[in-house]
């Protein structure tokens, strides 16, 4: 982990235009010699400030006390910005607009990083190629559930809790109501999803924006045609993790993709969908911050630094 030395930290709320919707956004500045800058995006639809948003503050000021610059955002139709929400598939020209008013108010910075978790991770995926200042991306838990595949990790969970010691004491002690968890669990096993012949994730994922349009066809060639560099952050506890997997060994253009120089994956120790313990949200962010650091050239060389 890399501390860099600096005075308090500055934090400046702004708005911004994005096509004709004004947006909302707030600077971490960190330090002016630093070259490059984070981009937090906020997962899933209008929601409050709890959570998921909370633990954007928290990377934010966690990168900044490190020198890094952030700029964390609320996208069209979240938190206090303006305009119809956009689904994960649509975000580029929010993005754009970050991006475009990021480097305005750090203008050391050089280029950008990426940083979502869920379906926000997915946007930035899909959407780091089309954007010339993304030099990388920093991926948590991203969202690639399809039918098919959710059903497939369910009946890998319930048939492998039948050989675990635990489940059974739980079981035996009322600690589960036996006749619910044993309906949930062969509703479960029965489940095949949609029809194997639907693709090679075996179902066409509909984002909810372009009708069957498959965003893992979208997500598949941005993989393939991007040019920076990916940290793939997994939660080890979060079973939707398995879905991922899936995907990603599905066919031989899937693993080269998800394989390719420069991509790299970490799993954090008791990790959940968003990282929500002290423990694995701090092994997160050090992750992060070290990759950051050992992965692009983020000190400007003409000017002092203490490391």
């Amino acid at each position: 982990m890399v501390i860099h030395a600096g005075g308090p930290q500055e934090e400046l709320a702004f708005a911004f235009d994005c096509q004709g919707d004004e947006l909302i956004g707030i600077l971490h500045k960190g330090d002016e010699s630093c070259r490059l800058g984070v981009l937090t995006i906020v997962a899933g639809g209008p929601q409050y400030r709890a959570g998921v948003g909370r633990g954007l503050v928290h990377i934010g000021r966690s990168l900044a006390s490190r020198g890094i610059p952030v700029m964390r955002f609320d996208h069209r139709g979240v938190g206090d910005s303006e305009g119809d929400v956009k689904r994960f598939s649509a975000m580029v020209e929010d993005i754009e607009a970050a991006i475009a008013q990021f480097m305005t108010r750090a203008p050391h910075i050089r280029g950008v990083i990426l940083w979502g978790g869920c379906e926000a991770a997915t946007s930035a995926l899909i959407n780091a190629p089309r954007l010339p200042a993304v030099m990388g991306v920093v991926a948590g838990n991203p969202f690639v559930s399809t039918p098919t595949a959710a059903a497939k990790v369910a009946r890998k969970h319930y048939l492998s809790r039948l050989v675990q010691l635990a489940f059974w004491k739980k079981l035996l002690s009322g600690g589960y109501s036996a006749g619910e968890y044993a309906t949930a669990a062969l509703r479960r096993l029965r489940s095949k999803g949609p029809s194997a012949n639907s693709g090679a994730s075996g179902a066409k994922a509909d984002d909810g924006n372009n009708g069957n349009h498959d965003f893992l066809d979208d997500l598949l060639l941005a993989l393939q045609n991007f040019n920076g560099q990916i940290l793939f952050l997994r939660g080890d506890r979060f079973l939707r993790s398995d879905e991922f997997d899936l995907l990603v060994n599905s066919s031989a253009e899937w693993r080269s993709a998800y394989r390719k120089s420069g991509y790299q994956q970490v799993d954090i120790k008791d990790g959940d969908q968003v990282f929500s313990t002290i423990a694995s949200r701090e092994r997160m962010i050090d992750v992060a911050s070290d990759w950051i650091f050992s992965a692009f050239p983020v000190w400007d060389p003409s000017r002092d630094t203490v490391s």
